[in-house]
């Protein structure tokens, strides 16, 4: 048993109802969770009932993680479902039009305005936390379903069919959703990038 690595004995403990590994559990992904379903959510009271929820599915359902991939990917698959089904249900209320975010946009996608600047270099977009928390707080500003579509499709890593099942509609609406998301990201992104690359 000492040969398997530390999530293995993680799942082992959590199958065989170990206390200490529920607490291992909450200590190891609670908020690296937490923070994917305040992204989805927009909202950090509701995601700590989601992830809560997420963590609960997770241990009755144990049996289900077959070891195929890792677990924290598994994990993440719960909370991102679980974030997705919360937001079904306050469905109600109106969606917000991206359009204001793209008015700098022609209908081929081009920014309509000049831009003198130069491109900043990926070496400095990764190394900014200032760049970092730039697009973290562009992503929220996002309608809930431009957001989720770009976290899921972009920063998750689902594939088109995957956010597409997920969201309960086509692969061509996935896309075009994608698309316009990222329109409206660059669109808000451009004047903190030129900033950040003076």
């Amino acid at each position: 048993m000492s040969s398997l690595d530390p999530e293995k004995l993680l799942v082992e403990g959590i199958r065989n109802g170990d206390e200490d590994s529920y607490k291992k559990l909450l200590v190891t992904y609670w908020e690296k969770l937490n923070c994917l379903a305040r992204r989805i959510l927009n909202d950090p009271s509701i995601a700590n009932d989601c992830v809560q929820e997420a963590l609960i599915k997770a241990i009755n359902k144990i049996d289900d993680f077959e070891g195929k991939g890792s677990f924290a990917g598994w994990l993440r698959r719960i909370v991102v479902n679980e974030a997705l089904m919360l937001l079904r249900k306050k469905k109600s209320r109106k969606e917000e039009s991206i359009d204001n975010l793209m008015q700098d946009f022609d209908e081929m996608g081009m920014y309509s305005q000049s831009y003198n600047g130069n491109p900043i270099s990926l070496d400095v977009l990764q190394e900014s936390e200032e760049v970092r928390t730039q697009v973290r707080l562009a992503i929220d500003k996002l309608p809930d379903t431009f957001r989720i579509t770009l976290l899921l499709r972009d920063i998750e890593g689902y594939t088109t069919k995957e956010v597409a099942e997920k969201m309960g509609v086509t692969e061509q609406n996935v896309k075009v959703r994608l698309h316009r998301a990222r329109l409206a990201l660059r669109n808000i992104l451009i004047p903190v990038l030129r900033e950040e690359g003076e």
